[in-house]
């Protein structure tokens, strides 16, 4: 199976996870955290079909892929199990979930690379563990961003010593 394709299916599960619980969420900045992530897994869906576009004539093809499409991903065990879909609607720490699910396909992706023959096949698979490194941290830095609001430090001296 091709590399590209195996993202591309990782990422579109995440993409209806965000949307479902974005569409689902009664809490205004949870709605806006899911719809800003599934914005982000869109632009990231979209990476991944310009890197197909670019490497076309390499082979992509790999059994270890064929191996991992084995493997039910944190993204689709949730959509799959809806009383999980439900909790992560009433569950403050949701996002906790979602980077784990992350950095599960990283270390897969790592794990597969080192594991490749084909030079370039594992070239391409450090590439893609590389992007979805970066796009773990995007995701982080739109969480701290919603997050924002709520962290301030609160200090006693000028007159502040009444709690907000």
């Amino acid at each position: 199976m091709d590399a590209i394709e195996f993202m591309a299916r990782f990422e579109e599960d995440g993409l209806r996870f965000f949307e479902t619980l974005g569409a689902e969420s009664t809490d205004a900045e949870r709605k806006e955290l899911f719809d800003l992530l599934a914005d982000n897994q869109r632009r990231h869906l979209g990476s991944l079909e310009n890197l197909k576009e670019n490497v076309h004539g390499i082979e992509t093809d790999t059994t270890l892929v064929d191996r991992a499409e084995q493997v039910i991903n944190g993204f689709r065990r949730a959509l799959d199990h809806h009383d999980l879909l439900k909790e992560f609607k009433q569950d403050a720490d949701a996002f906790d979930h979602i980077v784990k699910a992350e950095e599960e396909i990283i270390g897969l992706l790592d794990g597969m690379a080192k594991a490749e023959a084909e030079e370039n096949t594992r070239e391409l698979l450090v590439l893609l563990a590389e992007e979805e490194k970066q796009h773990l941290r995007r995701m982080e830095n739109i969480y701290e961003f919603i997050e924002a609001p709520r962290s301030y430090l609160e200090w006693g001296e000028f007159s502040n010593l009444q709690p907000l």
